[in-house]
This record gives structure tokens, C-alpha cells and sequence, in this order.
């Protein structure tokens, strides 16, 4: 009984180390040319319902298809539809940015 109540707590205090550790370095690094109108557009639509992910993460054709993908997810969850010039925005700054592997 002893041994299972230690074993708790270890890991019980293991988890919250973890928690802290993580929590505490959550600060994503701000995107590229972030005040620019398809910055702000791309953060504040894509980032409504998660973070807005550093373009270089992708290639350019990656974005293209990641984007058609969460146009699907917009909808299912009963969001507004992006507009076309909302899409091409988003597309061009991510694009413009993005990585190349």
C-alpha cells in the first residue's frame, strides 16, 4: 500500500513537470511578415481554431492541399466558408513563405 501511494505521487509530480515544461515553452515563434493583410487574414481564420502554423513548415504544393483539406473541416464544423479572394490571400501568403523541402 505504501509503495503504490510513493508511486503516485512520483507520478503524479512527474506529470506536473511535464505540464510545466511544456506549458512553458508553448510560444510558437510569430510568422513571417505577420502584420501583412494575408498574415493577419491566415492568423485570424486558421488560427480561430488552432494555432496558425509557421509557413515553412509546408512547401507551397503541401499548403495548396492542407488548405482544400481544412476548407472540408470549415464546413463540417459549421464555420463560414472561406471567400475566394479570403482562399487566394491565405494561398499566396502562405506560399510566399513557405518551406522548400
Amino acid at each position: 500500500m505504501r509503495a503504490s501511494r510513493r508511486a503516485s505521487r512520483i507520478l503524479r509530480a512527474a506529470f506536473a513537470f511535464v505540464f510545466i515544461l511544456v506549458t512553458s515553452g508553448c510560444k510558437r515563434a510569430s510568422l513571417p511578415d505577420e502584420t501583412s493583410p494575408g498574415a493577419q487574414l491566415y492568423a485570424n481564420r486558421c488560427g480561430n481554431c488552432h494555432v496558425a502554423y509557421n509557413p515553412h513548415e509546408m512547401t507551397a504544393s503541401m499548403w495548396d492541399t492542407q488548405v482544400t483539406m481544412m476548407e472540408v473541416k470549415i464546413q463540417a464544423a459549421g464555420m463560414p466558408a472561406l471567400t475566394t479572394e479570403e482562399r487566394e490571400s491565405i494561398l499566396e501568403y502562405l506560399k510566399r513563405n513557405a518551406g522548400t523541402e
